[in-house]
């Protein structure tokens, strides 16, 4: 077979006419043929976004689908010190108000997510360093949340993944409790408890079903 290196140097022969008829027919099966790229098989012991999706996302990203995989939308920060991080959901559905975050976080994680719906809110933050400090010791892998958290530098340091919108020095009010445990929608992808994400710098996946490469 002809090489990618020998095509370059017979490219200007051929421009100019002076290649000769055997010379010509290789040129021309090695342009249809085109370079060759494998693709490399999907990482399993890394466990990122990427390679999840190309096992359960095969569909063309002009194809509409609405599969049981869904990706959120590219709009959060990665803001803590676990840069990949998954598990089972939980949820918190309040506004400017964190109660049952905290609440969330009190209670023993074993591996799970907390996903927060906070309402795109940027004018406090629902997320802090001690409540981030509790979430790591009883076991929580992470927290995704629609809305700001501070003591960012402090929380950036934990093994515990935590992607938000972005920071805010201001702490939430107390008054409004909010739904715990509830449907939400955020960045394009509505998620319920007992789903499964899956973060990474990529960005987020959704599965109804626990993913396995």
């Amino acid at each position: 077979m002809i090489t990618l290196q020998a095509l370059a140097l017979l490219r200007p022969a051929v421009s100019a006419g002076r290649a000769t008829p055997s010379l010509l027919r290789a040129f021309a099966a090695a342009a249809a043929d085109g370079p060759k790229t494998a693709t490399p098989p999907p990482d399993t012991a890394r466990g990122a976004t990427a390679d999840l999706a190309d096992v359960f996302i095969p569909e063309p990203v002009d194809q509409v689908s609405l599969g049981k995989v869904q990706i959120m939308e590219p709009i959060f920060q990665d803001l803590g010190g676990k840069m990949c991080f998954s598990g089972q959901v939980s949820t918190v559905k309040c506004f400017e108000n964190n109660p049952l975050v905290r609440k969330a976080f009190e209670q023993p994680g074993n591996g799970r997510v907390l996903v927060v719906d906070g309402g795109g809110s940027k004018r406090c933050a629902l997320l802090g360093d001690n409540i981030a400090e509790m979430a790591h010791k009883n076991g929580w892998s992470g927290a995704i949340i629609y809305g700001c958290i501070r003591d960012s530098e402090d929380i950036s340091e934990m093994p515990l993944g935590v992607k938000a919108l972005g920071t805010y020095p201001l702490k939430s009010s107390k008054r409004d409790v909010g739904l715990a445990d509830v449907p939400v929608t955020i960045a394009g992808v509505t998620v319920e408890p007992g789903d499964w994400v899956y973060a990474d710098r990529d960005g987020v996946l959704v599965s109804k079903e626990e993913l396995k490469l």
